[in-house]
């Protein structure tokens, strides 16, 4: 590690599953590669060894219980990024029923198992099992965790709308790292929906990482009855974030 790198605070990027965290990633990488932490599927590089100062570390899926846990560096600064729980759990669903298939080599038999279950069920059915089985621990208790330590909580929404605007002072003003606003923005255009996938935002391809790069596709997909279970399991927590002002949806 150079003498750059012992001056510069850690920068951890902690989310939780398909709030654009691979979107992040990418940006990141395109700006200070040889910086990156390559993430582990099972967050060894964050949970198990010291965070190293200097790196960035993305695609940190931790609560803030397990973030507490970790051995981090005299300087680091975090950010959390969040996402509509309704499309979390429906980008979710088509990921673990058709994207994740072309890695399906290196999933565990349990997840491989879930996976070829949905298959044989119709998407409510589906839905509603990934909801109760993948949700939870994936997206739900790690939103929950940060809201309750009281950290800014960024919304992959905004990100959607407002890339640059969102990014260029969270990383370079808060997180101080050490890439160019010109370089910053550079990899942030380059990163986007329409310039990664040569689709347009909101035009589906089922089988891609980046589906739709959509916000509210929740409301193609949600029956009746899958909003009220999903409002009795976790309305408060759309209120608490600002997805919601009251159950009334």
């Amino acid at each position: 590690m150079n003498s750059d790198e012992d001056s510069s605070p850690a920068v951890l990027c902690v989310t939780h599953y398909k709030a654009g965290s691979h979107w992040i990633h990418v940006i990141l990488g395109a700006c200070v590669q040889d910086r990156i932490v390559e993430p582990q599927p099972d967050l060894g590089q964050f949970l198990e060894a010291p965070v190293r100062q200097g790196m960035v570390y993305p695609k940190l899926y931790v609560t803030r219980e397990q973030f507490e846990s970790a051995e981090l560096p005299h300087r680091w600064h975090r950010f959390v990024v969040i996402r509509d729980l309704r499309d979390t759990l429906v980008s979710g669903y088509f990921s673990l029923r058709v994207s994740h298939r072309r890695d399906s080599g290196q999933m565990v038999d349990e997840a491989r198992r879930f996976s070829e279950m949905l298959d044989t069920v119709d998407v409510d059915t589906g839905l509603r099992a990934t909801m109760e089985q993948w949700l939870p621990t994936a997206a739900a208790d790690i939103q929950r965790s940060w809201l309750e330590a009281g950290d800014p909580l960024v919304r992959y929404e905004d990100l959607l709308e407002r890339d640059i605007e969102v990014l260029e002072p969270l990383l370079i003003d808060q997180c101080e790292l050490p890439v160019s606003r010109r370089l910053l923005g550079a990899a942030i255009e380059s990163a986007r929906f329409e310039r990664r996938t040569g689709r347009r935002r909101g035009q589906e391809d089922m089988t891609a990482h980046e589906r739709k790069g959509v916000a509210g596709d929740w409301r193609n997909h949600f029956s009746d009855e899958l909003k009220t279970e999903f409002k009795e399991r976790w309305g408060d927590l759309l209120i608490a974030t600002g997805y919601e002002r009251d159950l009334d949806w």
